[in-house]
């Protein structure tokens, strides 16, 4: 089994080598290779892995090109990838993921989308949605993008769960790119990395049908910025009492049934507004030393009359009780399996996607 952090060649012109790891986990190598994949895949999806552990082995290969991350994926089993809300909240990263199927494909649900993306097909990915998917035997090339590096004709677009058939010959270009990306990923300027993105993007812009499909029409365009409006507002305002339907709906002199309509696919504004004071009461308890309330205190601040109605509700929506959020806080960050000889191999995949999410959270933050 290997685990080796790899730099690549410093091209005349850059200030510095991209990082680059390349990992092995083997099972009959290492008993616990598959729990140590799990764990190390944790801040992004929740993975479950179709195989006894000595018939599993995956294979990981990234470069950070600037912004973005390209990697090469590859699991020699069946897997299970859910992205849930509890994930959502966790990993705060916020990116489009272009997922090249080199070999093997994929089908599931992509938020409420049914989704099926055959070998040679390209998908995406919205990371903050949600997902259930399955895959056998795989390997993937992945470019993970900001949301804001995505062309401005495509940011409105509902790209999640979008797939580019194999066939079009714009697929293979995009597919050609990408495959040669992660070839050369390493060897780049950040100059030459940061075109070769944009050269992607631009390639995904004039991918065809589908994402034009996914363009909204005119009044399509309006409602989404109403509700853009709206939701910000709401953030605004999630910790004050008076925040309810009624009042957003005379703030923006809105009829309730034109709210509700808004926020349809959300099960309606009041449960949206329900839903993202749950996702502020998480962020709060996922924070290790948290905001000073008890949990009590904390159900009262974002308006739940008691603390059992409040622990109800948050564990319907996150499948965790408030309690164990706050504790799960309060442990170290790399809380990996039964540590054995091998382990700093684990650790130098979680120390990749770490940085990977703090840098993702950082460039969010100044978006």
């Amino acid at each position: 089994m290997a685990a080796e952090p790899e730099t690549g060649a410093q091209a005349d012109g850059a200030a510095a080598a991209p990082p680059q790891v390349h990992v092995r986990l083997d099972g009959q190598a290492l008993p616990d290779a598959g729990e140590l994949w799990r764990a190390a895949l944790s801040p992004l999806f929740d993975v479950e892995i179709g195989a006894a552990p000595d018939a599993f082995s995956a294979e990981l290969t990234g470069v950070h090109l600037g912004d973005s991350l390209i990697a090469r994926v590859g699991g020699s089993v069946a897997h299970r990838f859910k992205r849930g809300s509890v994930e959502i909240r966790r990993s705060n990263i916020d990116h489009i993921l272009i997922q090249l199927y080199v070999t093997g494909g994929v089908r599931g649900e992509y938020g409420n989308r049914p989704f099926h993306a055959s070998e040679g097909s390209i998908s995406l990915l919205d990371l903050g949605r949600t997902l259930d998917s399955r895959t056998p035997a795989f390997s993937n090339i992945t470019l993970t993008v900001p949301r804001d590096r995505l062309p401005a004709a495509l940011r409105s677009c509902n790209l999640h769960g979008t797939v580019l058939d194999a066939g079009q010959g714009s697929t293979r270009l995009l597919a050609s790119h990408l495959s040669q990306l992660m070839l050369a990923g390493a060897s780049l300027t950040a100059q030459e990395m940061a075109a070769s993105v944009t050269a992607a993007l631009i390639m995904l812009e004039g991918s065809g049908a589908r994402l034009r499909d996914s363009e909204p029409d005119v009044q399509t365009a309006a409602r989404r910025s109403m509700r853009k409006l709206v939701r910000r507002h709401i953030e605004q305002h999630l910790a004050t009492e008076a925040l309810s339907p009624e009042q957003v709906a005379s703030v923006f002199r809105l009829s309730r049934a034109s709210l509700y309509r808004l926020f349809e696919s959300d099960g309606g504004v009041n449960a949206y507004i329900q839903g993202r004071r749950l996702d502020r009461c998480f962020d709060e308890l996922a924070r290790s030393k948290g905001s000073g309330l008890s949990i009590a205190e904390l159900a009262y601040r974002y308006g739940y009359s008691n603390e059992s109605t409040f622990s109800r509700a948050f564990r319907r929506r996150f499948s965790l009780s408030p309690r164990a959020v706050r504790a799960l806080a309060e442990r170290p960050r790399n809380n990996w399996p039964a540590a054995s000889a091998n382990s700093s191999e684990a650790a130098t995949i979680n120390e990749w996607l770490e940085s990977l999410r703090s840098e993702f959270t950082a460039i969010g933050a100044g978006a």
